[in-house]
């Protein structure tokens, strides 16, 4: 009840610097010249499922004196309108627009009931690969839908159809409503969400460099980028402080909020970051680095303040990267195309563990990494939960300490791990998230450590009775390593 209230509020606060929220038709909205798609918003996604479930609507409501089919927010920047929130439906409605003013059949009355104006979005440039793919294939849908269309569903589209269009004249405060907007259910995931956010906290960079974070963001798979923040990152920054860490959402994205370095008070914990800034940006200016070509990244640490802004995106380059890295752990197989087969080969598996030098078949982490990506159960969901648990200790440890005594902090991380899994006839994600949280959890003692023999010689029980089913190998492991002391 509290935060709906404050939830009210808050939109209260931001409607006041809005003009009056006006109901338009799609031909006002459509034929508007002044409307743009601002480079910050995402790719065009919507798929041909999303497209005919329009269509289906706009033909079952016909009869109704208007038909309303959502809202859009706006932000008037001088002769431009940039479209914050909505521009998935109004692309949309554009192509099927563009679609009845070609049809034969619909051109006519398309004509007669839209007008002759052009329609501002179709000379909008549009260099996102995922957005062409996506336009084409709705377009070539909407075509086979809309040529049944009679004259009374043309005029019901251009003129009955209706959006909600808040207009605001304040960036900041068009996005406050767009995140807030959000909050309550739209389609959006977090990362989009906070690409936007840091993205405004980018003011005082130049386009082009908005620009090329936009286009590396956009370049990236969504599922993956879904799955950086969500089972990684987000997990690694809540486990540490003892906090849940089960679903990244909307309200709880603020994880990934922290400082701008140019509009925050100069506290003294801002001055470590600010050094480590200004130290990173004059070391690549330096005419020095025209000749050795030796830049450095940002000193990212996954548990620090995290800085607003470019910075943001650089980080998630940097992790997407060494999580990738550590994914690719999971399969110790390779396609052989001239057997035209998945075959197994344990100096091709070695090679994947180059980036942890680990160099000997013989060693400690090598039979782990093998155990687990070959064991029997390793495919289920409770055991995919628990090396993605696995997965994230070793990250959180190799980010803070490299790989110094990896053999040793291996073997630690994966008796702490996968104790878990041998101990439980089933895994869920809420058993996985407790033992993240436990006092004595691994991630505790990696935030509290300053040197590698604290997470080494950290005390683990050993197991004396095995309760899950095709681990064999994960039992055999344990009692080679002293941990297992059962039959």
């Amino acid at each position: 009840m509290a935060e709906a209230i404050i939830e009210n509020i808050e939109q209260i606060e931001v409607l006041k610097h809005t003009l009056k929220p006006k109901v338009k038709t799609v031909k006002e909205i459509l034929y508007n010249q002044d409307l743009k798609i601002p480079e910050y918003q995402r790719p065009y996604k919507w798929q041909p499922k999303n497209v005919k479930q329009l269509l289906e609507d706009i033909v079952l409501h016909q009869k109704k004196s208007a038909y309303r089919i959502g809202t859009a927010v706006m932000h008037k920047d001088k002769k431009e309108l940039n479209i914050v929130d909505g521009q998935q439906r109004i692309v949309t409605l554009t192509l099927i627009a563009h679609a009845l003013n070609s049809n034969e059949s619909t051109q006519y009355f398309a004509k007669k009931y839209g007008g002759d104006g052009k329609l501002k979005l179709l000379s909008e440039s549009m260099d996102n690969d995922i957005s062409k793919a996506n336009v084409i294939i709705n377009y070539k849908e909407i075509e086979r839908e809309i040529k049944s269309f009679t004259e009374d569903e043309v005029r019901f589209f251009f003129t009955k159809c209706e959006l909600v269009c808040i207009t605001l004249t304040s960036i900041s405060e068009a996005f406050q409503f767009f995140d807030s907007q959000n909050a309550r259910g739209k389609d959006l995931d977090p990362h989009d969400l906070l690409k936007a956010f840091h993205l405004r906290e980018m003011s005082s960079f130049s386009e082009k460099e908005r620009q090329q974070c936009i286009e590396e963001w956009e370049s990236k798979n969504d599922d993956e980028l879904h799955e950086v923040f969500s089972q990684y990152l987000f997990r690694i920054r809540r486990w540490s402080k003892r906090k849940n860490g089960r679903y990244l959402n909307k309200t709880n994205a603020n994880t990934f909020k922290g400082v701008t370095l140019d509009k925050t008070q100069d506290f003294p914990y801002i001055y470590p970051l600010k050094i480590n800034n200004v130290f990173t940006d004059e070391f690549n200016q330096h005419l020095h680095r025209k000749i050795d070509n030796n830049t450095k990244l940002y000193p990212f640490q996954i548990d620090q303040v995290v800085l607003n802004g470019q910075r943001f995106f650089e980080m998630i380059n940097f992790y997407q990267e060494k999580i990738k890295q550590i994914k690719g752990t999971h399969s110790a197989k390779y396609f052989n195309k001239e057997e035209k087969k998945w075959v197994y080969d344990e100096d091709f598996f070695l090679g994947k563990l180059q980036f942890l030098s680990i160099s000997s078949k013989t060693s400690i982490s090598f039979k782990v990494f093998k155990t687990l990506a070959t064991y029997e159960g390793r495919n289920r969901s409770g055991d995919q939960y628990v090396r993605t648990l696995f997965d994230c200790t070793l990250l959180y440890y190799t980010d803070k300490f490299g790989n110094q005594d990896l053999d040793r902090v291996i073997t630690k991380l994966f008796i702490w791990a996968y104790r878990l899994r041998l101990d439980s006839q089933a895994v869920q994600l809420a058993s996985v998230d407790n033992h993240a949280r436990e006092w004595s959890s691994m991630f505790s003692v990696i935030r509290e450590a300053t040197q590698p023999k604290e997470v080494y010689q950290m005390y683990l029980e050993s197991l004396n009775a095995i309760r899950s089913s095709k681990t064999e190998k994960l039992k055999d492991l344990f009692k080679s390593l002293n941990y297992y002391h059962g039959e």
